[in-house]
């Protein structure tokens, strides 16, 4: 926390903390998030640092996803005379509108070192089918 403290203090001397950072509007901290509409599917990329596949929590619900994640760790270091041990927890919790309407029966995620994808295919009728005006 000491860290993460000293961290705000000096993006804010430095005013390197963007306007629409989360932190800077909830006070919260945020995944940051990636979305990528193509013509079949919407792909989303959220980096979550320090969280367990096990701790993240995603719903759908019109058009609104929904990331919460919580991580937590420990840490203890046992010297002669003194024991240190350390506390970090954080919770992520974002939503996302979607621009498009997405079969959700087929919705994939996967995570692999702190990085979350998932791949929304989109409805039919969102794919964007040419037709010819007159």
């Amino acid at each position: 926390m000491r860290d993460r403290m000293e961290e705000i203090f000096n993006q804010l001397e430095t005013k390197e903390l963007p306007e629409s950072s989360e932190l800077q509007k909830t006070g919260k901290p945020s995944p940051f998030i990636d979305v990528m509409e193509q013509d079949n599917e919407i792909t989303v990329t959220a980096d979550l640092p320090g969280v367990s596949k096990d701790d993240i929590e995603i719903s759908l619900s019109d058009r609104v996803l929904t990331i919460s994640a919580e991580r937590s760790r420990e840490e203890t270091e046992e010297k002669e005379g003194f024991v240190r041990k350390e506390r970090s927890v954080g919770k992520y919790h974002r939503k996302i509108r979607l621009p498009s309407d997405v079969d959700e029966e087929n919705t994939e995620a996967t995570f692999q070192n702190g990085v979350l994808e998932i791949k929304l295919p989109k409805k039919e009728k969102e794919k964007g089918e040419k037709i010819q005006i007159k």
